[in-house]
């Protein structure tokens, strides 16, 4: 009974200081400030281990046919290169204000992802670092190939992606012509 008392206590005692810590505001949610090591940890290994066991996919696609490649740039322009960018492109002003900062699809990280991975992600979305869910608004097919495009993307040269965005006629209007009369 003993037992039992001390470790209802210690539970009491931890829910006490989590609703302290909660309700006196001390954590700073500022999108300008970046997460301590502990938190960034915490939250990328959470969100890791969660698309790892939930993105088993059976499916096999050929994302290498040049029909999907193409088929993903589209998507991809609208949707994808506000956050992640275009090569060549450094950052984008609204990349730069996010935090945490969406992946460039061209690193490591991106690239060491299996495609079921890529897919869930587009997909599905992950909560509270600005990466929507598409899979509410697309068919599963072009989002695989956006995943495609994602594969191809760091192999390509600024003019290519150019070339593709204008074959496509997913150009962009320049900034600030949507305000001009």
């Amino acid at each position: 009974m003993r037992l039992l008392l001390i470790a209802l206590t210690i539970v009491a005692i931890l829910a006490a200081s989590l609703a302290l810590f909660v309700w006196s505001g001390v954590y700073n949610v500022a999108a300008s400030e970046p997460h301590s090591a502990f938190v960034h940890w915490l939250f990328a290994t959470v969100r890791d281990r969660s698309i790892a066991a939930r993105s088993q996919s059976n499916e096999i696609h050929n994302l290498t046919d040049p029909d999907r490649v193409k088929g993903g740039i589209r998507s991809y322009q609208a949707m994808c290169r506000v956050c992640h960018g275009r090569p060549g492109e450094k950052s984008t002003p609204i990349r730069e204000g996010l935090n945490p900062q969406p992946p460039k699809l061209d690193s490591d990280r991106t690239r060491n992802r299996a495609d079921a991975e890529l897919f869930w992600i587009i997909k599905n979305g992950i909560r509270m670092t600005g990466m929507p869910a598409f899979g509410k608004t697309h068919k599963d097919q072009d989002l695989w190939s956006i995943v495609a495009f994602v594969r191809h993307l760091p192999n390509m040269r600024p003019e290519e992606y150019a070339a593709m965005v204008k074959e496509a006629g997913a150009e962009e209007a320049e900034p600030g012509a949507e305000h001009q009369h």
